[in-house]
Formats: C-alpha cells, sequence, structure tokens
C-alpha cells in the first residue's frame, strides 16, 4: 500500500527482506510469492535475486534510515508474515526489525493487529470479485 513512498535503495532493501522472511520458515508458500509479486507491481521494479548465504539482516536494516521508510517495511513485513500464518522463525526476525528500528512493543502490536485486518479484506474483495 505504502511501498511506493520507498526510495530506490529501500526498495531493494524491502525485497530482500521480504524474501528472506517468506524462506525463514522453510516454507516459501504461493500466498508469500504472490504477495512479493504484488510487491514488485506497486514498487515498478523486479523482485531481487536472493541468496541465503548472502543475506544479512542487520546491513539490510542499516539501508532504511528514514523512520516513516522503517514504518512503512514493518507493516509489510507483517502482512507477509499473517499471510500464511506467523511462525517462530518469522517472529524473531520481526522482534529484531522492531527492535533495530526502535518501535515500541505497543506499536508493533497495533501494526500487526492492522496488518492482519488489511489482509482479511484483501481477501474478501478477492472473494467478492469471484461472485
Amino acid at each position: 500500500m505504502f511501498l511506493n513512498r520507498l526510495n530506490g535503495n529501500e526498495k531493494i532493501a524491502f525485497l530482500t527482506l521480504a524474501n528472506h522472511l517468506a524462506r525463514s520458515d522453510g516454507d516459501f508458500s504461493q500466498n508469500e510469492k504472490s504477495i512479493i509479486a504484488t510487491y514488485c507491481l506497486e514498487m515498478q521494479i523486479k523482485d531481487v535475486a536472493y541468496s541465503e548465504k548472502e543475506f544479512n539482516l542487520n546491513r539490510i536494516l542499516e539501508e532504511v534510515e528514514n523512520t516513516e521508510s522503517q514504518k512503512i517495511i514493518l507493516l509489510e513485513m507483517m502482512a507477509l508474515v499473517y499471510a500464511d500464518g506467523l511462525q517462530e522463525e518469522e517472529q524473531n526476525i520481526l522482534n529484531v526489525i522492531i527492535e533495530k528500528f526502535n518501535i515500541s512493543e505497543s506499536i508493533a502490536v497495533v501494526y500487526a493487529e492492522w496488518s492482519q485486518s488489511i489482509l482479511s479484506i484483501s481477501r474478501q474483495g478477492q472473494a467478492l470479485i469471484k461472485l
């Protein structure tokens, strides 16, 4: 929803993080693939070539210094992990993001609730289109 507000480097960092997060539980689901494809369309860029061996979470997070961009990334990451059910590995990564971006636990709860609501509304919209 808000990814078009990210600058070029932040978009690449975001997609790298999204690919890592989606694969972190060992199940890169069709829902996650679809969401990442939607992210690429929204940002009007191609998906990144993800390499687990080269991935460095702290380095990726350091690419995003703007507070508004950090919040956008957290919101979108939460939508991604809730798409197929939050797993422990995903929660661990979210915790690092929340800490690194200096976001309070209370705000993180609100972000999670909002993301889950948006996913529900999106699923309803998709169902309405198919009626």
